[in-house]
């Protein structure tokens, strides 16, 4: 634990239950948007930064690594997009089907015949499989609670998305093939930051924009520590002293750059680092995801059948009951969907050009 923490190939390494503890992280800090109705009730976590601000952060900087990885080690558009397509959509589609059908009845203000004829109900796949609207409000769902939305953390998706875009149109243009392109990406955006904060133009730029060069920064930031790797190292001491470092430029337009990095290297450090009681935990089912997409509509069902509930009791419910389906869609949905990741490439590639043999990918 207190040596120098460098990368390793292959497998060993803790960011499944990391990924696990990220969105454990929302889900607590969920709660309290979920029962008082305002996101400033998040309690702060570091400065004025709330706990589901700092994990969808933290989602990003491991994003950016392991996709960026899966990329360079694939060097196939087909295969990059089979595995990529696979660990989005199926889970996705699964969650959409479940609000709709098994949620929407039971907390609609509306006789079933009604709701279930509304265009709007109908409507929610479309809108939020294509990322255009992802909050879910069906037609007079959750009217006793704080907000109507079914599903309030599915948007950090569409950025999600569009990095994997990014990604694969970098690659293509050939702008992976040395480190320091993947470095002049994360530099780009951590420059534009800054710059957008000082000029003001940040405050009159669409909430897309802002949401693009927040995670861009991270994500950025993620692909060019996968770039220089073999050269990194972290030691638990970084910890404190960069946080104290990042501490110093609070209220300044580099506080986000310096955050992230500071993220970055709490991520790896314990993404790598030895602690060989703790290896069991790298063979945990990936919930993570699971967690992530159901915990809001399970928060908000709690609040409108128990309005009462304080956000202690409400996120003791929430728990259990958001694990046990993330559970039920790893084995059921995510991971045979994502062993099929060879066989849906194929299916790609017979719609485009022939590229190389399939390989599996050590990032996933």
């Amino acid at each position: 634990m207190f040596s120098w923490v460098k990368i390793r190939e292959g497998h060993d390494n803790f960011f499944t239950p990391m990924r696990l503890l990220f969105a454990l992280m929302v889900l607590v800090g969920h709660a309290f948007v979920v029962k008082i109705g305002d996101t400033a009730a998040e309690p702060s976590l570091f400065f004025d930064y709330k706990p589901s601000y700092i994990a969808v952060n933290l989602f990003f900087i491991a994003s950016g690594f392991l996709v960026t990885k899966s990329m360079l080690y694939r060097e196939d558009i087909p295969e990059y997009s089979s595995a990529r397509l696979l660990r989005i959509y199926p889970a996705l589609i699964a969650h959409v089907l479940f609000v709709m059908f098994i949620i929407g009845p039971m907390v609609t203000n509306l006789p079933l015949k009604e709701f279930f004829t509304s265009g709007s109900f109908w409507s929610q796949p479309l809108q939020v499989l294509s990322f255009a609207d992802t909050d879910m409000v069906l037609p007079g769902a959750f009217e006793t609670n704080h907000e109507q939305i079914g599903s309030g953390a599915l948007w950090t998706l569409r950025y999600e998305i569009l990095a994997y875009i990014g990604t694969a149109i970098a690659f293509s243009l050939g702008l992976l093939k040395r480190k320091w392109m993947l470095l002049a990406q994360f530099i780009g955006f951590a420059l534009l930051w800054p710059l957008a904060h000082v000029t003001g133009l940040f405050e009159k730029a669409p909430a897309t924009i802002q949401a693009i060069l927040r995670f861009g920064i991270c994500y950025g930031l993620g692909a060019a520590i996968y770039a220089y790797s073999d050269k990194l190292k972290f030691h638990i001491a970084g910890i404190p002293l960069l946080g104290l470092v990042t501490a110093l430029f609070y209220n300044t337009v580099l506080f986000e750059v310096m955050l992230s990095l500071w993220l970055g290297y709490i991520v790896f450090w314990m993404a790598y680092v030895k602690i060989p009681t703790l290896d069991p935990l790298k063979k945990l089912d990936d919930t993570s995801y699971g967690i992530y997409i159901y915990h809001w509509v399970i928060l908000q069902t709690g609040i409108f059948f128990w309005p009462g509930l304080s956000i202690l009791q409400l996120t003791l419910i929430a728990l259990p009951v958001t694990m046990v389906i993330a559970f039920a869609s790893w084995r059921l949905i995510e991971k045979p969907m994502l062993s099929r990741k060879k066989s849906f490439a194929q299916t790609l590639k017979s719609l485009g050009r022939k590229t190389k043999p399939i390989v599996e990918s050590p990032a996933e």
